[in-house]
């Protein structure tokens, strides 16, 4: 067990350790510190997480990590990243680091010499971030099982330190140390400031900054405000990380797991007030929506000061790092299992699929899809997948979903319906009043799973709105590329989304395969059709699904030599056959269902049967498009 006292619960002082030795303002000596710290395996663990601790229960200025997407990246912040103190009774000075927090500290009988020549000046970056959109809840099940930390450990630190209010022109004053806080006492400074100059920002009337968080949580309402949750209806906190390395290396949308201190200080929270004292005061004048967007309560939003950034490649618990000896145990095991899992998980598949084994041949193929690389502008590995003839049932879908949120890491039911369609915010924009920018429902981290029900497409027109979201939705499906709107121009962002629509004839977005559901009568009760699966999901067999096609998904591929070969004789041939049955775009779909059907029974190369058993499930696939009544055909 890692020495909790030492580095989690006061990191601040490890860090202040480490600048008084090496004297420098360089992080690297923090980052190895904690890396070292967190070498170990399942060290991490102790750690506790935003993501299923609730924040009262964390304690200020402790350790504490956070899976997120980076939603927004604010401008860059400036802040002392060194500063002067001097000992008031022996009138002795030193320095001490600002980096990792948002109040500058000193001890008992000390003052901060702000006019310093000595104080030192930095930028960092803040990235404003959300939980992992779409994110299943089996994912955060089995986190929070893996976690060491348990709420009851921490308890609520929710005593602040007083501090008194003074003018800026006023001289720094001595401040008597609340004996609740951390080891070092507070000053009344901020070590944030804006500009090209470093103010400290004038503290005081806590009770009445905390009564005004209760009550004026955003601009002109008493809701809570808007946490720009991509997704509706999305719980969990947003975090204001604030990020020292490689500042320029994060990007929109990136999905990382953060270490860091844990800053929930009440007088970070900006309301009316405060600009109309720095008005007063001779300040600048700040646009009150972008104050409450930039600096909302930290009881609603935390800052984390991240000491380590792990970028993520995917979020599932269950899949070790790829290469790792852990890794590979894991996916010997599977792939010694592979065989009869699959063919369990296909059998539950059919049913669900109303006895259509073709389909749920071609949904396994979904489930492990995901771009892999591009090529121009255009991505590869991307499978989106059309159902059509599906049940026109407002259950149907949410129960074919739900199965699948059983499956995967992150997934969403999007319903089709006029008033989603023609109300709902589909690609981000730029708000310039706010200076942030609000999230669209596409805006979504890479292996999501969404679930389009154009089912739910009743008679009806679609506004200008409604037109502009099915364009974004159509471009994002084919080029997986979302346009972001900045007002003065467009933007695209890459995307990696697959998409499953269900529709009862062709759809009206186009998508990489089209396959009509073949069934008989459809059950009076999907409910009780699907029910009838529930001894056969136990957790045990989920868990091996679910680790099953994690490892799918990102196994790595190749085309050996002599399949190459045996391919494109076959392609050849099929063009003498009939030239208008292989056209190249049916080439490239048949390249693609074999990769897929390989990563299916986790081999990293097809087979001859594999590439077989591609063109025979094509050729029934295009038959019954054939089949499909003439207004429905595909072109």
């Amino acid at each position: 067990m890692p020495s909790i006292e030492d580095w989690i619960n006061n990191p601040l002082g490890a860090i202040q350790n480490i600048f008084d030795k090496q004297k420098s303002l360089d992080s690297s000596g923090v980052r190895d510190y904690f890396a070292e710290k967190l070498k170990t395996k399942n060290s991490i663990t102790w750690i506790p997480s935003l993501n299923d601790t609730s924040l009262h229960s964390l304690k200020a200025n402790s350790l504490v990590r956070f899976r997120c997407m980076v939603q927004d990246m604010f401008d860059p912040e400036f802040y002392l990243g060194s500063y002067e103190v001097c000992d008031g009774a022996s009138g002795n000075t030193s320095m001490r680091s600002g980096k990792y927090k948002d109040i500058a500290e000193c001890g008992a009988n000390q003052t901060i010499n702000v006019d310093s020549e000595n104080n030192v000046t930095m930028d960092r970056m803040t990235l404003y971030c959300v939980p992992v959109p779409g994110e299943v809840e089996w994912v955060k099940k089995v986190n929070s099982d893996m976690s060491k930390v348990k709420t009851k450990c921490y308890p609520s630190t929710s005593k602040t330190p007083t501090r008194t209010k003074r003018n800026l022109d006023d001289d720094p004053m001595e401040v008597t140390p609340d004996p609740s806080s951390a080891p070092v006492g507070q000053c009344q400074g901020s070590a944030t400031g804006s500009g090209d100059s470093v103010g400290m920002e004038t503290d005081g009337g806590e009770a009445k900054r905390q009564q005004t968080s209760a009550t004026r949580p955003d601009a002109g309402s008493s809701q809570v405000p808007d946490l720009n949750f991509p997704l509706p209806d999305e719980k969990g906190p947003a975090c204001l990380v604030k990020v020292y390395d490689e500042i320029d290396a994060f990007k929109v949308n990136d999905v990382v797991e953060f270490v860091g201190v844990l800053s929930v200080d009440p007088a970070l929270a900006r309301f009316d007030n405060d600009s109309e004292e720095s008005s007063l005061l001779g300040g600048v004048e700040e646009n009150p929506e972008e104050v409450y967007a930039h600096a909302p309560p930290p009881s609603l939003v935390p800052r984390l000061h991240a000491v380590l950034c792990n970028r993520l490649s995917h979020v599932n618990p269950l899949v070790p790092k790829t290469k790792s000896e852990d890794y590979i145990t894991v996916l010997e095991t599977s792939q010694g299992e592979i065989t009869a899992l699959r063919e369990e998980l296909l059998s539950i598949l059919e049913h669900c699929l109303l006895g259509d084994r073709l389909a749920a041949e071609y949904i396994l193929c979904y489930l492990v899809a995901t771009v892999y690389g591009r090529s121009d502008a255009i991505p590869l590995g991307k499978f989106s997948l059309n159902l059509s003839n599906t049940p026109r049932s407002t259950s149907y879908a949410g129960l074919l979903h739900f199965l699948i949120s059983n499956l995967v890491t992150q997934t969403y039911l999007l319903p089709m319906s006029l008033d989603n369609m023609n109300k709902l915010a589909f690609s981000p924009k730029k708000d310039y009043t706010a200076n942030r920018l609000k999230s669209g429902l596409l805006q979504l981290a890479e292996h999501t799973n969404l679930v389009v029900d154009e089912t739910a497409l009743e008679p009806g027109q679609l506004d200008v709105n409604g037109v502009r979201n099915l364009s974004a939705l159509g471009n994002m499906i084919n080029w997986q590329k979302v346009e972001y709107d900045f007002n003065f121009h467009k933007q695209d962002f890459h995307s990696n989304v697959q998409a499953l629509v269900l529709s009862e004839g062709k759809s009206l977005l186009t998508t990489d395969c089209l396959l009509p559901l073949k069934h008989g009568n459809i059950p009076e009760s999907l409910r009780d059709h699907f029910a009838l699966l529930d001894p056969r999901l136990t957790e045990d067999f989920l868990a091996r699904c679910r680790t099953y096609l994690g490892l799918a998904k990102h196994m790595e591929y190749s085309l050996p030599d002599e399949i190459q070969k045996k391919i494109q004789e076959d392609f050849v041939n099929l063009r003498k056959e009939d030239a208008k049955s292989m056209t190249v775009d049916d080439f490239h779909s048949l390249l693609c269902l074999t990769r897929l059907l390989s990563l299916s029974e986790l081999k990293a190369s097809p087979t001859g049967e594999i590439w077989s058993r591609a063109k025979t499930m094509e050729q029934q696939r295009k038959q019954r498009v054939t089949g499909m009544p003439s207004r429905e055909q595909a072109v």
